[in-house]
């Protein structure tokens, strides 16, 4: 199953304004128009499978103008309405670390030693991340989230399944569920840029995962040619990212129904 049909998650979107419903096993989330209130969108993420029948239910109980689902593989949707889009709200592809392969080039290895003595420690301050994520974003030109969003993400999986490990200039927020950790933001401030935090950062996080028996680490997003105009930003740290290995994960991508 993943993460994002999981409950904690629907927890999550549910503190987000969403509804949740089901359609078979898949968790489906409506969401009310704020001006026209008797109208809705829905989304369904990750599904493995999804009874049909009782989703077009769900789209005539809420009259929904828009369904949106992001499956995790493409035969969940032959011979269905839905038709692909170009505005994924998920990564459409990834990098996948297993935690029992992980091996350290000499470049990783000199920018870890280039951090000197950073230490990385767990916070339970949302807060002060999101303040570095918010640095974070503007210096590579990426839209900053909204603070509910990523405060709400680390609470709704508290207190077992997230954790935020920081250093003064470099940070990142996790969430996990099963064997698997997810990198779901991540923080360097322009100071980390200089001395190697982001690389002292994965590693320490890396070192969490294991202490805590999980088997695996999401990356949660890299370049996708299939898409250049929504993840052309991202060239930058998906070099980063590939440094580490790991196995790259492609998705289907984003399919939409309208109501007409």
């Amino acid at each position: 199953m993943d993460i994002r049909q999981s409950d904690r998650y629907a927890r999550y979107l549910k503190s987000l304004g969403w509804k949740g419903e089901k359609a078979g096993n898949a968790n489906v989330f409506i969401r009310r128009l704020p001006f026209f209130p008797f109208l809705s969108v829905i989304k369904i993420q990750r599904p493995t499978s999804l009874d049909f029948s009782a989703l077009e239910g769900l789209r005539k109980k809420y009259h929904a103008v828009l369904t949106k689902i992001e499956p995790d593989r493409s035969s969940l949707l032959a011979r269905s309405p839905f038709r692909p889009d170009n505005w994924p709200l998920l990564p459409t592809k990834t990098l996948i670390l297993d935690l029992d392969k992980i091996t350290l080039n000499k470049d990783i290895r000199y920018e870890i030693r280039k951090a000197g003595n950073l230490q990385v420690t767990e916070s339970k301050d949302p807060e002060r991340f999101y303040k570095m994520l918010q640095e974070t974003m503007k210096i590579g030109h990426w839209s900053v989230p909204i603070k509910r969003e990523v405060v709400n993400l680390w609470q709704s999986f508290q207190p077992d399944n997230s954790a935020i490990l920081l250093t003064p200039v470099s940070g990142c927020l996790l969430i996990w569920e099963g064997d698997t950790a997810h990198y779901m933001y991540a923080a360097n401030t322009a100071e980390g840029r200089k001395g190697g935090a982001a690389y002292l950062t994965l590693w320490e996080t890396l070192q969490f995962c294991r202490k805590k028996k999980l088997k695996f680490l999401d990356l949660e997003g890299i370049y996708d040619e299939r898409y250049p105009s929504s993840t052309k930003t991202w060239q930058g740290f998906t070099a980063f990212k590939k440094q580490w290995g790991g196995k790259v994960v492609e998705y289907p991508g984003s399919f939409t129904r309208r109501a007409f």
